[in-house]
């Protein structure tokens, strides 16, 4: 079977050019070699390979542009965001009553509906947060026991950009943690009263 030269567009803008383009690298099937170019008013596909490796690549990154559409819309600053596409993208899943109490600490508004984020905060935000969120989870699952204490800790340790042992050792000089007779860390107030009490403490 002879290899063959094929071009694709897909009309986008900006911003939302980069991620497709970032998404069909990640996770576009391989065919013999494929170019991506971003222009104003659109990405430029060109791939040479088999032919039927290229029709089986292009269907499949159709198919994920519209999945992507349809999870991530934006209106007057706004955009929803599906749980589903978030998972997708970090590949694990996560709290998002977490998620939600982070980025509104940030500073932006946010809030879910049946599973759809409906946030101001750029998707960057809302995706590096969900996966620092993920990769803290994992570091800290020996020390913390309660999942009120996991979101203390990793909601501080985000917010302040401080390691969970930080964390820990300022939580303990508020007394908002204590350690259990198993050497792990509980916290004995009410986490989201006491993220506050942390946060003025350490404005301060």
């Amino acid at each position: 079977m002879p290899l063959i030269k094929r071009s694709f567009y897909i009309p986008c803008k900006s911003s939302e050019c980069i991620k497709i383009a970032e998404i069909i690298r990640e996770k576009a099937p391989a065919v013999g070699s494929m170019d991506l170019e971003i222009r104003d008013n659109g990405i430029y596909i060109t791939m040479y390979g088999y032919k039927t490796d290229i029709k089986n690549a292009w269907e499949y990154i159709r198919r994920m542009i519209i999945a992507y559409k349809q999870s991530i819309i934006e209106y007057k600053g706004y955009r929803r965001i599906s749980i589903d596409y978030l998972v997708s993208k970090i590949k694990h899943t996560f709290p998002p009553k977490l998620l939600v109490e982070i980025i509104k600490h940030m500073g932006h508004s946010i809030d879910i509906d049946d599973h759809i984020i409906v946030t101001n905060a750029p998707l960057e935000i809302i995706e590096d947060t969900a996966k620092r969120i993920v990769e803290l989870m994992d570091t800290i699952k020996y020390d913390v026991r309660g999942k009120t204490t996991k979101y203390y800790v990793i909601t501080l340790s985000i917010l302040t950009n401080k390691d969970p042992s930080e964390i820990y050792e300022k939580g303990l000089m508020l007394n908002h943690l204590i350690k259990d007779e198993d050497d792990k860390y509980r916290i004995r107030v009410e986490w989201r009263k006491a993220i506050l009490d942390f946060l003025n403490t350490y404005k301060d």
